[in-house]
């Protein structure tokens, strides 16, 4: 049974309806009045809370606003560009979906598939992990520090997981948190499994598939895979705190198709701009991406309400090395918001998402608080 069978039996609901959504008006401001009052917004945040970093709105292909702020190198007087690339860290997720999604259109692989299949030291627990599952999320793999319920430690971090597929090797041996297809536990070791799937099936690595599938169709020619060596990452925390250096170990490279991409803002625009059309995804691999399989989840994507629209959001966040990026798509407006940063201390501010079908809120990074200023101007409304 693979992947049409579930959009044809309409088993999952599709994500751009998980919502009863109402019909909404037009922007609150013109779009020049926008423009000026969110660059103005962006300037402030610098200013106040030490965002540092890009951030772009476009509606379609119409880009709104384009600002950068803070410095890629503080130490040598580098100041951030609307054109410099950063890690997005887990936004690779959806990279990654997609890429198994095209070898899924190719008769490659099935969603069906068990993980065993093209991983074929996978443990015995592992027996009745399918892809599916691992793209959702449900498989029962979880994180190494998530199963064994302690505190991440960098240090312990960095002599320990040294190359890719270290991630889901460290819990071959762990058991499941749960039967597949039953729960719900984010898993960055499922994604490395999935990186794992791509390399196997398609004989090249990783970073070259997406080069050649992804990154070079689209033009995305200031994307790829690894450390961005222009930039440092920092920490300044509210009020007015003293900028530290983040470690330069991160878990990104390691973790292979859970993150390790980088990119610029306009590179993520053409990103977004092709989720709707049939370049590199059929209209049914869409439908199966783009579902809720449940938790609000999809395959490498979260669904929430916001302003009374949906949303097709992901961020991604790497604390020690203090990278961090905002994904978001409304899709009835053809509306997309993208931020990354290389600060991410945390500010006066709280933000408020739904998450996994319940409002969560959090300390707001001056990124966050950035984006949620651009969408109230946007929107004229809170969320």
């Amino acid at each position: 049974m693979g992947w049409k069978h579930f959009i044809q039996c309409g088993l999952f609901t599709a994500g751009l309806t998980a919502f009863a959504i109402a019909a909404h008006a037009a922007p609150a401001l013109t779009d020049a009045e926008f423009t000026t009052r969110a660059t103005a917004a962006v300037a402030q945040i610098e200013r106040d809370d030490g965002f540092s970093g890009v951030i772009l709105v476009a509606r379609g292909d119409r880009v709104l606003l384009r600002a950068a702020a803070g410095f890629a190198d503080r130490e040598r007087g580098i100041r951030n560009t609307p054109e410099t690339a950063f890690p997005i860290e887990s936004v690779t997720k959806q990279f990654t979906a997609t890429a198994i999604m095209m070898l899924v259109q190719e008769g490659k692989v099935s969603l069906t598939d068990p993980i065993s299949k093209y991983y074929r030291e996978s443990p015995e627990a592992w027996r009745d992990v399918t892809i599916q599952h691992l793209l959702t999320h449900s498989s029962g793999i979880e994180d190494y520090w998530v199963h064994r319920r302690v505190r991440y430690d960098p240090e312990l971090a960095a002599m320990q997981f040294r190359k890719r597929g270290d991630l889901f090797r460290a819990v071959e041996n762990d058991g499941l948190g749960f039967q597949p297809g039953t729960g719900f536990s984010y898993s960055n070791a499922g994604f490395t499994l999935l990186a794992e799937v791509i390399e196997r099936v398609s004989g090249v690595r990783y970073e070259d598939f997406l080069k050649r599938r992804i990154f070079a169709p689209l033009g995305m020619h200031h994307s790829g895979f690894g450390n961005v060596p222009d930039v440092k990452g920092y920490v300044r925390t509210f009020p007015g705190g003293d900028w530290q250096n983040a470690q330069s170990f991160g878990l990104a490279v390691v973790a292979a198709g859970a993150g390790g991409i980088y990119s610029t803002v306009d590179d993520m625009l053409s990103w977004s701009l092709v989720q709707d059309t049939d370049r590199l995804l059929s209209a049914q691999s869409r439908a199966a991406m783009f579902s809720d399989y449940g938790h609000n989840y999809g395959f490498g994507i979260r669904f929430a309400p916001k302003f009374g629209r949906n949303m097709i959001w992901h961020t991604g966040n790497d604390d020690v090395a203090a990278f961090a990026a905002i994904f978001d798509r409304f899709p009835e407006e053809q509306l997309s918001v993208i931020a990354m940063t290389n600060n991410t201390g945390i500010t006066g501010s709280t933000a408020t998402l739904v998450i996994e079908g319940k409002p969560l809120t959090f300390p707001a990074t001056a990124m966050r608080k950035a984006v949620e200023a651009v969408d109230r101007l946007y929107f004229g409304s809170d969320p």
